[in-house]
């Protein structure tokens, strides 16, 4: 599958530079509608990131141009780890939104999030955060509980590491900081940990699994995921890549068509 064409650029000044890639819309003139990919945090990210590229180039193939970014601290950009929690990530978003403004020139704006990107545009969004619409992907909804079933699988992970070989440090130790291999701060736990997003704070869209038990209630419009739809939940083995499945592609399609629809204006 053909991820089309797409241009990566630095985003932000050199103090905080993110990595950053667009995937403009074929043809000219000003798209009504651009969309920015907010990305999973931790092991999530590096599982997913071929499955946000396609998904961007398919919404640009519809007309739909997109970014995509790395949180500070996390992926391709700039900054230790332990720099990453929501107050960095809602910088990022300003970062982030005003250079896909400023590209396109689009009249509508929307926010595209995957499972614990959720949480810190939720907040972000409701400290005065610009957004027509927002998309939540297979979200997460309770920072904390997310957090503590990380805490289990990071246990279980370290568990199952082969013992130490002559020469070769393993760290098994839960006291480095991490979890599921990637670092993770007492800010970053915390803001996790007090994270809840009961309803919507703007315009929302899901995109779900049947039988999702905790979308917010004033979800304006459901997308439901085709059934063996790719997952992001799981071990944090990196040969467990995410990919765009020919129903997820469809549905990618009608998510495209709806945004470009003028009925959610």
């Amino acid at each position: 599958m053909s991820i089309g064409d797409w241009e990566p650029f630095w985003l932000g000044p050199p103090s905080h530079r993110l990595y950053a890639a667009f995937h403009p819309a074929p043809g000219e003139g000003v798209p009504s509608t651009a969309v920015l990919l907010v990305p999973p945090l931790l092991h999530e990210l590096p599982r997913s990131r071929r499955f946000l590229a396609e998904v961007a180039g398919e919404l640009a193939g519809l007309g739909v141009p997109c970014l995509r970014f790395d949180f500070f601290g996390s992926g391709d950009s700039d900054g230790d780890g332990e720099r990453l929690d929501f107050n960095s990530m809602q910088h990022d978003l300003e970062l982030a939104t005003a250079a896909l403004r400023q590209r396109t020139g689009a009249r509508r704006l929307a926010l595209l999030a995957w499972r614990a990107g959720a949480l810190p545009l939720h907040a972000w969004i409701a400290r005065g955060g610009m957004a027509d619409l927002v998309v939540l992907w297979e979200p997460i909804l309770d920072g904390d509980a997310w957090l503590q079933e990380l805490m289990v699988g990071d246990a279980d992970e370290r568990a199952l590491r082969p013992p130490p070989r002559a020469g070769i440090a393993r760290l098994t130790d839960p006291g480095d900081g991490q979890l599921m291999g990637f670092p993770a701060s007492q800010r970053l736990r915390l803001d996790l940990a007090q994270a809840r997003m009961a309803s919507a704070a703007t315009s929302t869209w899901a995109v779900a699994r049947t039988g999702h038990a905790d979308l917010p209630s004033d979800i304006a419009r459901w997308l439901p995921l085709p059934a063996g739809a790719p997952g992001f939940a799981g071990g944090a083995a990196m040969e467990a890549t995410l990919f765009v499945t020919p129903p997820v592609r469809e549905l990618i399609g009608d998510l495209g068509h709806a945004l470009r629809s003028e009925a959610w204006a």
